[in-house]
């Protein structure tokens, strides 16, 4: 699976979701903070609950992290589940992703 694009000077970040059958939404940005929740059973009603977000941002020495942040109505708090960075200014750097699977609570 090929999932390199063209990049451009609009963004670090390339936002891509289809949400059948409501729509799709394709954008660059500078940063993004994307959830999505899932209907769950709790207390004897169902609810909608956030159980996953995607947040990227740019960091003050221009390097670009994604993380994966998962919810659960049982914990305490959110856990990030992944840290992937890039540093795209950076002509010195040997790696195009780094990525951080360590599960951090935050």
């Amino acid at each position: 699976m090929d999932t390199s694009k063209s990049a451009t000077n609009e963004g670090g970040f390339l936002v891509d979701c289809d949400a059948s059958p409501a729509g799709r939404f394709r954008a660059t940005a500078g940063s993004a903070w994307i959830k999505v929740g899932q209907r769950v059973q709790r207390h004897g009603t169902q609810e909608m609950w956030d159980s996953v977000a995607v947040e990227g941002k740019e960091e003050e020495d221009g390097t670009l992290v994604v993380r994966v942040i998962v919810f659960n109505p049982d914990w305490d708090e959110p856990l990030q589940i992944a840290s992937i960075r890039s540093r795209p200014r950076d002509l010195d750097s040997l790696s195009a992703l780094g990525c951080n699977l360590n599960h951090v609570h935050i």
